[in-house]
């Protein structure tokens, strides 16, 4: 009787496990998608970009776009993370951000609504204040997100959870957004410069919102005997340390890092098909669809090969695309010569294709390589020095606006066809932490 009663127990428990699991499952995806959404209608490179140049901004004030966007979220989670370390549970941490972070989103669509009354250099100010506000807020919660993501989803799981959230999310991105801006934005639109992209900007609020709402309600597990808080100048001291001691995760951060300079020409494709190709408006659109998809679809391939033969094989194969992407937009106007002029603009939206194909699955196999690398007990330290470092990378889109009016767009795309390729081969020489 007592076996039995013990079996039965132990069964429910399971069954509450499974239960907790698949409902974590649900609302992190969910979260993913409508962030997924979120940026969709916002994206740094091909929306805002767009925004920011009507209103004056030069190529380097464009470089700086995505800047914002990708190195708030990483840059402010080396002080972060160790005082996170120290939480049972980081939940409330990410709650209090994804408040604050909607309370400013609130206020730069209602800049951008109330552009009569601004002139156009002083709505870039405020927009660009509001836009680093916004993100540099984020990257305070993003390792609460990472660590209450490592601890509620298995790491065989990983693969497909983040597969799933960019895969859904890409799929509505390409049937919802992408014909919603093309529309927005073309003269058929009822909203003219600059309403139109407070349109996009305000439904992109309401995607944030339901994004925080979803993620705040996980059911997330205790820690079990935490470590000490460590302290911002702590984790400064830390940062060396960890890269001397660790040589795989020295090799990670110089992989990473190099293939971030290969991003230096991303916001200016939109450009250079714009001013240069002379693509028409309504492309944007379409290349915001060509990326949506392509990250979508890849993700079922991407999520297979992350969970099947590890993240350091993912962060190959992507490498390998990242290199062929200035490759291929500098081959598009001899193609065009060839072809005809009605081609160029189409032609072009290859290289929206190949950066979707490898965003995701990049960005995946950098939330997951770390968490499995890193010691447990020290993994929100490791995730915070890591994604500091990357968002020191993520400005090197501001060098590529200098070199822009240097060198000009051909040389930048070569220029970064050669640090893709040199990612690739320091991507080859990572170990694959599963097998440690």
């Amino acid at each position: 009787m007592q076996s039995r009663m013990i079996f039965n127990r132990s069964a429910r428990i399971r069954s509450n496990e499974t239960a907790t699991l698949r409902r974590n499952t649900r609302l992190g995806i969910a979260n993913g998608v409508l962030f997924s959404l979120a940026e969709a209608f916002s994206d740094a490179n091909l929306v805002l970009s767009v925004f920011v140049r009507e209103l004056g901004a030069s190529s380097v004030v464009v470089g700086l776009l995505p800047s914002l966007k990708n190195g708030g979220w990483l840059l402010p989670q080396l002080w972060s993370a160790g005082r996170l370390q120290a939480m049972p549970h980081t939940l409330p941490v990410y709650q209090r951000v994804g408040l604050i972070r909607f309370i400013i989103w609130i206020g730069l669509a209602a800049t951008v609504w109330g552009a009569a009354s601004w002139s156009a250099g002083w709505l870039l100010v405020a927009f660009l204040l509001g836009y680093s506000l916004y993100n540099f807020t984020g990257g305070a919660g993003s390792v609460a997100f990472q660590e209450v993501v490592a601890k509620t989803i298995p790491v065989q799981r990983r693969g497909a959870f983040f597969g799933t959230r960019n895969l859904v999310g890409g799929l509505l991105g390409f049937c919802v957004a992408s014909p919603l801006v093309a529309w927005i934005l073309s003269s058929a639109s009822p909203w003219v410069f600059p309403h139109n992209f407070a349109v996009l900007v305000s439904v992109s609020l309401v995607c944030i919102g339901l994004g925080i709402i979803t993620f705040s309600n996980v059911i997330e597990p205790a820690t079990q005997h935490p470590p000490a808080a460590v302290g911002g100048s702590a984790m400064l001291r830390t940062m060396p340390r960890l890269l001397r001691q660790n040589t795989d995760f020295r090799r990670y951060v110089a992989s990473r890092m190099v293939t971030r300079m290969a991003g230096l020409a991303d916001p200016f494709y939109i450009l250079y098909a714009r001013e240069v190709l002379h693509v028409a408006p309504r492309m944007i659109g379409v290349y915001l669809a060509l990326r949506v998809l392509a990250a979508a679809l890849s993700n079922i391939w991407w999520s297979r090969l992350a969970d099947r033969r590890g993240t350091r094989m993912l962060l190959v194969r992507t490498a390998m695309l990242v290199v062929v992407v200035p490759l291929w937009a500098l081959l598009v106007s001899p193609l065009g010569s060839l072809l005809g002029a009605w081609s160029v603009g189409w032609l072009f939206g290859g290289v929206f294709l190949l950066i979707g194909l490898h965003v995701d699955g990049s960005m995946t196999a950098g939330l997951t390589y770390v968490m499995e690398l890193a010691p447990a007990d020290q993994r929100p330290i490791y995730i915070g020095v890591s994604n500091t470092l990357m968002g020191v990378a993520t400005f090197f889109p501001v060098l590529g606006g200098v070199l822009i009016g240097s060198i000009g767009y051909v040389p930048l795309f070569g220029l970064t066809a050669l640090f893709g390729i040199g990612g690739l081969i320091l991507s080859q020489r990572l170990p694959e932490p599963r097998v440690k």
